[in-house]
């Protein structure tokens, strides 16, 4: 544990069991009592920090108690919590850890891995990247990117327990995790598939082991219907309302968005997809704007609320003053920090399957029509110059590499960093009411193409059922979907 770091509940309780094993090596009955009674409402604390902030409709979500025969089973052979989970957070369909623990303890220590202990005796190992400081600590995460790693919708039906597996020389030594701090416990639903999903229930509790009452974080998967208010993806239409967006020759990009945004919402539903659009294309003048995106029932309130897995943003290009241009091609942005490969190949059957051609724009750009764009030193000393013309005090946890793009960003809580607050007097002082939560959706901005750009307009107006199924033949490909 780094310096100036507390143990958290979780913690505590294993440095309790501890003493307690200690005290009974000694015999005494008093302070055996008494630890007892300390351990005790500990425990129940425990099961309070357990149960987390309020979900869809103001259910609490409260984390997974499997049968005390199971708990048994599934920490066997686990007699401490060496492991301290400083990093929590589900992002489209992956589980991302991040922790870390004293590594001084292990004289021939050589790699860790994250395993996935089920109820049956199966387990499924992720061998994870480790670093350590000057101190010995060492520090894990479970992926390089933060829509990779442990996909929670591979795995099957049961009670599961995430361990760690510490090799040392020739030993194996399991232990399970606690938290650095309180997570709120989630439950997250499976992307429908062949007519099904799964209800993912995931937290940190306190499990029965064979050496005492241990920390862990735990996971309960059963088959379940999907609840009304709760979508596969998400489709975002630009602009609408008040705001036409992009202009040329008469055609107004909020208009061409809700179409395409209605297209590809037809081809993810003949996939069996449960699809949630933000507006439908009849919002009142003023609505819908980019000011009202942090409103109640705003685009990003509206998205965060759908209990999705995906977003996807859909816009078409322009230049300033919308004049003819000879710039074209699709674009995809990413959020920072994930994957792009699910991006590319995207853009990949766009350009394939619907006439389109990969925009040549450098800035930004990472893979052939896959751009992620940061705030970099100017966008910040940008948003510094907007908080001065509207007096609010600018916002501290802006970094150089935050995603840009609200819609990215801001529908992916703390994976993306999220961070509008409602100080920000531009957008009337709404905020972000997601902004801190450890599920978010894996969300992308397609730029379609150039509307002042006289071949991609063409294109546009032409192509654009071909260019709804090239997206949705990309998703179902990532989805491991089969079209009917």
């Amino acid at each position: 544990m780094s310096a100036g770091q507390k143990p958290g509940v979780y913690g505590v309780l294993s440095s309790v069991n501890n003493r307690i094993t200690n005290i009974i090596h000694k015999k005494d009955k008093k302070l055996l009592l008494a630890a007892v009674c300390v351990f005790v409402l500990l425990i129940a604390s425990a099961s309070v920090i357990a149960a987390v902030v309020f979900s869809r409709g103001n259910q609490p979500v409260t984390a997974p108690s499997a049968d005390p025969e199971v708990q048994l089973s599934l920490l066997s052979d686990v007699s401490t919590s060496e492991v301290m989970i400083s990093e929590y957070y589900i992002y489209g369909n992956h589980l991302h850890l991040e922790g870390e623990f004293d590594g001084t303890k292990y004289h021939d220590f050589s790699r860790v891995g994250l395993v996935l202990r089920k109820d049956d005796g199966t387990e499924k190992e992720i061998t994870l990247d480790f670093s350590s400081n000057n101190f010995g600590t060492v520090f894990f995460t479970s992926s390089e990117y933060i829509n990779s790693g442990i996909c929670l919708d591979e795995l099957a039906e049961g009670d599961f327990c995430v361990l760690f597996k510490i090799v040392d020389g020739d030993k194996k030594i399991y232990t399970s995790a606690a938290a650095l701090r309180d997570f709120d416990a989630v439950n997250y639903y499976t992307v429908t598939k062949n007519g099904g999903n799964r209800l993912v229930n995931l937290g940190f509790t306190a499990y029965s082991a064979g050496s005492g009452i241990l920390p862990c974080l735990a996971i309960k998967i059963e088959k379940t219907a999907l609840p009304a208010d709760v979508y596969d993806i998400v489709i975002d239409a630009g602009h609408g309302g008040g705001d036409s967006g992009a202009v040329y020759k008469g055609h107004n990009e909020a208009d061409l968005t809700i179409d395409y945004a209605k297209a590809l919402k037809k081809e993810l539903e003949a996939l069996g997809l449960k699809v949630r659009m933000t507006r439908e294309g009849n919002e009142k003048s003023g609505t819908m704007t980019g000011s009202a995106a942090y409103n109640k029932d705003g685009r990003v309130e509206r998205a965060c609320l759908s209990g999705a897995k995906y977003c996807f943003a859909v816009h078409f290009n322009s230049v300033s003053g919308n004049k003819r241009t000879n710039a074209h091609g699709f674009q995809i942005y990413c959020p920072y920090g994930a994957d792009i490969s699910f991006a590319q190949s995207i853009a990949d059957s766009v350009v394939k399957n619907a006439g389109a051609r990969y925009s040549p724009q450098e800035f930004s750009r990472v893979a052939p029509g896959v751009y992620i764009r940061t705030f970099g030193k100017k966008g910040i000393e940008d948003s510094k110059k907007v908080a001065k013309q509207y007096g609010y005090k600018p916002y501290e946890t802006l970094k150089e590499n935050t995603t840009f793009y609200y819609m990215i960003r801001e529908t992916g809580g703390v994976a993306t960093g999220a961070y509008i607050d409602g100080r920000s007097s531009e957008f009337n002082h709404n905020e972000n009411e997601s902004r801190n939560s450890v599920t978010g959706l894996e969300s992308y901005l397609l730029e379609i193409g150039y509307i002042c750009n006289e071949d991609d307009l063409a294109n546009i107006l032409n192509n654009r059922d071909a260019y709804a199924k090239a997206i949705a033949a990309a998703i179902a490909k990532e989805l491991g979907i089969t079209a009917k």
